[in-house]
């Protein structure tokens, strides 16, 4: 249907206008053969081939150009200057566009690209340095106008690169006018501590802000002070929101130290709180999130840690073979204790000490501690220990397992204070021994075999 609508509309009155057309022209022919020199204009419009698309959009005429508003005179017919055949003139051809550019939009450009390039910004930021060390320092336009900050100052890399060539210190432009670079007469500066101490004199810490304040206003509020190199707003972790801390580095330590002298100041009638930033600060603080977990983790692995403590235990202890004596004499002593226990049980440790009026006595053998007691019960006059009545009972369940567990730390501990005093021993006899620090170097004449000092040889004068 299509086909069909553009023979109809398209190609068949194009080709009645062809036919005119050769009949008009043939007819011409004929006329100059028979000798006619003038060719009649109503002819000649009749032979031309009209164009299909102007015959289907007609052109519109252009009205004449006014003056211009600055009074200059229009060109007429005859006066124009020569054009080549791009419609140029040749008088302006080579002349380079030129650019006008606001001051205050020109100071936005060059201090928001030198903030990029640097010190403290270009030795942190990642993506920028991979850039710098592709192409000699020099980093491309499309580059740069992916810093979104940039961008909404002036989206024109034209305005940008006519900026920088005009006003910036720091930056060079290439010929072309597509790349730029931070000047090779301008390195980074080393990282060294003086450097990071000079920074920390200059850098100040202010809180308390609006949390809807942004990086314009803080600027203007911070360079009423002096000219700034960096403003760090802190921002949540994961809201990305201002959290109403600032930390600034002031160009100069002069201006850092005006501002902490400034008692009382206030950012929108909000009184500031203002200090020296430390540089035990400049270490990162753990989160609340990083604590809990942190905690988390300790109090899994100090479970863990019990729980390997108590079977480790459960299975070294000896099971009822415990027992309690309460109301001994401070006069009892430990041989007191063994000699009336070791009349009725196997004892393995008198766990006592003279002067205190209770103690534990640990037997050998696992559940003898019933049968024990059973017999002491049997002595006339009751359990006596220095003519005194004492009560003696079976150490059972928890208590027990706590007595086991207290023994077996305790005799962990003595372990590792010898542990640590041999090795003190050791290390002072090794400062004493004999030049070389090896055993028998010094000393071959033993190994060797000795058989005494050489014998006296008596002198004789030649």
């Amino acid at each position: 249907m299509i086909l069909f609508l553009f023979l109809i509309f398209v190609l068949l009155p194009y080709a009645f206008v062809r036919s005119d057309s050769h009949v008009c022209c043939k007819r011409i022919k004929t006329m100059a053969e028979e000798g006619d020199k003038v060719i009649p204009e109503a002819a000649l419009e009749e032979s031309k081939v009209p164009d299909v698309k102007s015959e289907i959009e007609p052109k519109t005429e252009t009205p004449d150009p006014e003056p211009s508003k600055d009074g200059d005179a229009l060109v007429r017919n005859g006066d124009a200057p020569k054009t080549e055949g791009n419609g140029e003139s040749a008088d302006t051809k080579n002349e380079k566009k030129e650019i006008v550019i606001d001051e205050n939009l020109k100071a936005k450009i060059v201090k928001q690209i030198e903030y990029y390039f640097g010190d403290l910004n270009l030795s942190k930021d990642r993506f920028l340095k991979e850039q710098v060390q592709l192409d000699d320092g020099w980093v491309a336009s499309d580059r740069m106008m992916k810093f979104n900050r940039l961008n909404s100052i002036c989206s024109d890399w034209d305005v940008i690169a006519e900026a920088l060539r005009e006003s910036s210190q720091l930056m060079e432009v290439s010929e072309d006018g597509k790349k730029i670079r931070r000047s090779p007469s301008k390195p980074l500066p080393g990282d060294s501590k003086e450097r990071r101490d000079a920074v920390t004199s200059r850098t100040v810490y202010a809180n308390r802000f609006p949390l809807d304040a942004n990086l314009d206003e803080l600027m203007l509020f911070f360079e009423s002070f002096g000219p700034v190199e960096n403003i760090f707003m802190k921002r949540d972790f994961h809201k990305h929101t201002f959290k109403g801390s600032v930390f600034t580095t002031f160009t100069n330590k002069e201006d850092a130290e005006k501002f902490l002298n400034d008692k009382g100041t206030t950012f929108v009638d909000t009184k500031l709180e203002v200090k020296q930033w430390k540089t035990e600060e400049r270490q990162k603080k753990p989160s609340k999130v990083e604590q809990r977990q942190k905690e988390k983790r300790e109090e899994k692995l100090s479970k863990d840690k019990k729980k390997k403590e108590r079977k480790k235990v459960r299975q070294q202890m000896t099971r009822g073979a415990v027992l309690h004596i309460s109301g001994m004499s401070q006069e009892t002593d430990r041989e007191e204790v063994r000699r009336v226990f070791l009349q009725h049980g196997d004892v393995s440790w008198i766990d006592f000490n003279k002067g205190v009026t209770e103690g534990y006595v640990r037997l050998k053998e696992p559940n003898s501690a019933v049968r024990t007691l059973e017999s002491l019960e049997k002595m006339e006059g009751g359990i006596v220990l220095n003519g005194t009545a004492v009560h003696v009972r079976v150490v059972e369940g928890e208590e027990e397992f706590q007595y086991w567990q207290k023994m077996f730390r305790d005799i962990a501990d003595r372990k590792l204070i010898k542990k640590e005093g041999f090795g003190k021993n050791r290390q002072h006899h090794k400062n004493r021994r004999g030049r070389g620090g090896k055993r028998g170097r010094g000393n071959d004449r033993y190994n060797r075999g000795y058989d005494g000092p050489p014998a006296k040889v008596a002198r004789t004068d030649d």
